[in-house]
């Protein structure tokens, strides 16, 4: 689907000085598919290392046009005419220039980054010239590498993840982190709202104190509470969004960080002589309570309880935090800094938790001065646009809606997850986002009737747009939600690669990946939030992919974790019913991609639901098959 001129690639390698002819060709694999190859001379003794080739070319040229592989001649065969003799040219061995022929680090760098990738992608070993995305990775995940790299001595950026795909480009393009010797003093005082803030507090008036986030965490059998609640206590120090208190004056939310305050964070419940199968119970019911305890005004917004189940059986730490101080990034940072926190304690040592990166105070003062500075004003035509969306197909007649209902669950198997992670990147040229969100239109299309389907989609928020600003350990909630039109058809059997590469192209017209839509409805001059907040109030359906989060087994990590679980307890207050009709969410637990198809029992039915999460489904097995394919 990309246009590839040979002759530019050509040009890019005859510029390194330690080349003196090149060629590049496209040749066939054993699996039929076309792959670059660069076949080169040298100007003189030993070619350039593929490393280097791959890292000039990165530089220059889009990552579609660096070859697969590269193949070093004494000279170029010549025809009878000069020419060179194509025919002539020796296949090149794709098993040892790609993901299958394992290429060892030969750095210190090049270790620690593989080393990194390894982790957070949950594979046994990465080679220094294998794709990262082709590996299953994704926005967030970039993320992560961001921070362990930073608590490794490397400072790098997201977007340099995206330019330089492999360790052996990457490592060049890394330098030495500031060691941090001026950590910023705990963050006190006023703290503008962001805008998923001003959306959370117009949209969910029912009962804003329970909105929360949580996550049960399984431990090691021996773990000590006290050391436990000095490492939870060192969170609420080190984060500053997890002491964000809120007040209500004329009318209007407003947010502050209150200071460093003495506070029992932990609280333990002995369920040891309960009996085994009424833990669960208990433990729910607790959990409920301590749900609907949060209050925005008083606090707390992060709290802990530590279920002691008995002799043989693991205790467990359930953490829950009201949402506007926290998203899915930020539970992998602080479940990251409580085992450090932990192993530090346990070992006798002060408990420091490194230099902090940009706070949540100033990220938020500078997006506003950045909206205010007319940096997004080019988007707003752009959005104004995509904010209408035709009503979903209403409850057939006689159908009786639901009074009460559970989210609908989807979930695929481990093989055609791993398919979808691995496989499609390579096979499609693409990301596993496009293909996720290629079989929701599919299906929606089906459900609608409609080649136009429009949803919401909910980003992680954490983009590199201002200069400066790191928040790769930061705490908060930086969620992005942007309406997004995809064309689309329903064909019963449609091709599956034309498909995701359509709405690949598709998604990639988004301006800036979607961050500026809230920064301008809910920052922007009272001229734009008036006009993109006109219309039908935008898109009926809501999606998010919170990615793999069990990509890296925390198990033996930091000697703390045995296993991380989902949520437990009602996260929301049964009385919000949402802010859109459907809301799907998905991620990978266990080796499984697995959705939650929430709906509005008041206007949809289950059966509805549950047909088009069937659709989704399905789409997702046949583009997995459609992979297998390609092989």
């Amino acid at each position: 689907g990309f246009r590839i001129e040979l002759g530019e690639i050509e040009a890019a390698l005859r510029s390194h000085p330690g080349i003196a002819e090149a060629i590049v060709v496209a040749c066939a694999d054993d699996a039929g598919r076309k792959r670059l190859v660069g076949y080169v001379v040298p100007a003189g003794g030993e070619a350039p290392e593929t490393a280097a080739l791959r890292a000039l070319l990165g530089g220059l040229l889009p990552d579609y046009m660096v070859p697969s592989a590269f193949v070093t001649l004494e000279a170029l065969p010549l025809n009878a005419n000069g020419k060179v003799d194509r025919r002539a040219l020796p296949a090149p061995d794709f098993a040892a220039a790609a993901g299958d022929g394992y290429v060892e680090p030969r750095t210190e760098t090049e270790r620690v980054l593989a080393g990194i990738w390894a982790d957070v992608l949950g594979v046994q070993r990465v080679g220094v010239e294998d794709n990262f995305f082709e590996l299953g990775a994704d926005s967030i995940l970039t993320i992560q590498v961001v921070a362990r790299a930073r608590q490794a001595g490397l400072n790098l950026a997201a977007k340099d993840l995206f330019l330089h795909q492999t360790v052996a480009a990457l490592a060049p393009n890394v330098s030495a982190a500031d060691d941090g010797a001026g950590a910023e003093e705990p963050v006190v005082g006023p703290v503008p709202l962001t805008p998923i803030q001003h959306w959370f507090f117009r949209t969910h008036p029912a009962n804003p104190h329970h909105f929360n986030q949580s996550t049960l965490v399984e431990l090691v059998e021996e773990v000590d509470r006290d050391l436990l609640g000095r490492a939870l206590e060192a969170l609420l120090t080190h984060h500053d969004a997890l002491r964000l208190r809120y007040e209500r004056m004329d009318g209007q939310w407003r947010q502050y960080n209150g200071p460093v305050e003495p506070v029992e964070v932990l609280q333990r419940y002995d369920l040891s002589t309960t009996d085994p199968d009424a833990q669960q119970w208990a433990m729910e019911q607790t959990a409920d309570e301590v749900h609907a305890s949060l209050h925005l005004e008083r606090g707390p917004l992060f709290r802990a309880v530590l279920f002691e189940r008995g002799a043989g059986r693991s205790p467990v730490l359930l953490l829950v935090a009201h949402h506007l101080v926290v998203d899915g990034v930020s539970w992998r940072i602080l479940l990251d800094d409580l085992g450090v926190a932990y192993q530090q304690a346990a070992q006798g040592k002060d408990i420091n938790l490194g230099p902090k990166s940009t706070s949540f105070r100033e990220w938020s003062q500078r997006l506003g001065e950045y909206v205010a500075a007319g940096h997004l004003d080019a988007e707003v035509d752009y959005w104004a646009g995509a904010v209408d969306a035709p009503p979903l197909p209403a409850t057939p007649p006689g159908a009786e809606p639901d009074a009460d209902a559970e989210p609908v669950p989807v979930a695929l198997s481990a093989d055609d997850t791993e398919v979808l992670l691995r496989g499609a990147p390579s096979a499609y040229r693409t990301r596993i986002n496009d293909v996720l969100l290629a079989a929701l239109a599919w299906a929606l299309a089906r459900w609608t009737g409609h080649s136009r389907v429009t949803v919401d989609l909910e980003g992680h928020g954490r983009e590199e747009i201002l200069d400066g600003v790191d928040l790769s350990r930061t705490v908060g909630w930086f969620t992005t939600i942007f309406p997004v039109a995809l064309d689309v058809a329903a064909a019963d059997e449609p091709d599956w690669r034309a498909l995701v590469k359509s709405v690949r192209r598709q998604l990639r017209a988004i301006p800036g990946n979607g961050f500026g839509f809230s920064a301008l409805r809910y920052l922007g001059p009272p001229s734009v939030c008036d006009r993109l907040s006109a219309g039908a109030g935008g898109p009926q359906i809501v999606f998010n992919y919170l990615g793999q989060w069990d990509a890296r087994s925390q198990e033996d990590a930091d000697g703390l974790y045995r296993a991380v679980h989902g949520s437990l307890g009602q996260d929301h207050d049964p009385a919000d019913v949402g802010s859109h009709l459907l809301d799907i969410a998905g991620e990978v637990q266990s080796g499984r991609l697995e959705f939650s198809w929430s709906y509005r029992p008041d206007v949809l039915t289950r059966s509805t639901v549950a047909d088009v999460a069937a659709d989704f489904a399905e789409a997702l097995r046949r583009i997995a098959d459609d992979c297998r394919r390609a092989r």
